[in-house]
C-alpha cells in the first residue's frame, strides 16, 4: 500500500494518544477507527477526503461525507510550515500531516469517540445524506465498529 507508510508517521501519535487502530481498506481508502466510529481518507489522484462511519439507530454502517465540515474550522496553525511537494505521494502525506494537526485541535471529541457533534452537521448546509456502507469497507469495518 503506498500511502501506508506516509499515513502511519502523520497519524501514530493520534493512534497512540486516542488509543485509535488503523486499517489499510484499499490501495485509495485508510481508515482510523475506535470502538465505535471510524474515519475514513480516501484517496483521489493528489487529494484526501474524509468520511465518518459509525452505526445508526438500526445498527447498520453509515458514512457521512464530512470533509468540507471538518475543515472549515481548520486553520492556519494547521498548515504552517508545510514541507514543499513534488509528486502526487508528496502531496497526499502533505494532506495527511495537515490532518493530523488540525483534527485533534478542533475535533478531540470525535476522536474521543462522541457523536454528539452529528447534531450540528445535520444543520450544515452542504451535509449530505448518510449512505449506507457497502461492499469492501463495510467487510472491513463491520467487525471493528
Amino acid at each position: 500500500m503506498k500511502y501506508e507508510a506516509d499515513f502511519i508517521k502523520r497519524f501514530q501519535p493520534l493512534i497512540e494518544e486516542y488509543k485509535l487502530n488503523y486499517k489499510v481498506i484499499s490501495e485509495e481508502e485508510l481508515a482510523l477507527f475506535g470502538s465505535n466510529f471510524a474515519l475514513v481518507f480516501l484517496i483521489h489522484f493528489d487529494e484526501v477526503s474524509l468520511d465518518y462511519v459509525s452505526r445508526d439507530k438500526d445498527n447498520l454502517l453509515v458514512s457521512f461525507y464530512v470533509w468540507s465540515y471538518f475543515l472549515h474550522v481548520f486553520d492556519d496553525k494547521d498548515r504552517e510550515n508545510l514541507p514543499k511537494y513534488n509528486s502526487v505521494q508528496e502531496r497526499v502525506d502533505v494532506s495527511f500531516l495537515i490532518l493530523a494537526r488540525g483534527l485533534p485541535r478542533h475535533w478531540s471529541s470525535v476522536l474521543n469517540g462522541d457523536d454528539k457533534w452529528l447534531e450540528d452537521y445535520e444543520q450544515y448546509e452542504l451535509a449530505g445524506v448518510p449512505r449506507e456502507v457497502i461492499g469492501n469497507l463495510k467487510d472491513s469495518l463491520s467487525l471493528y465498529i
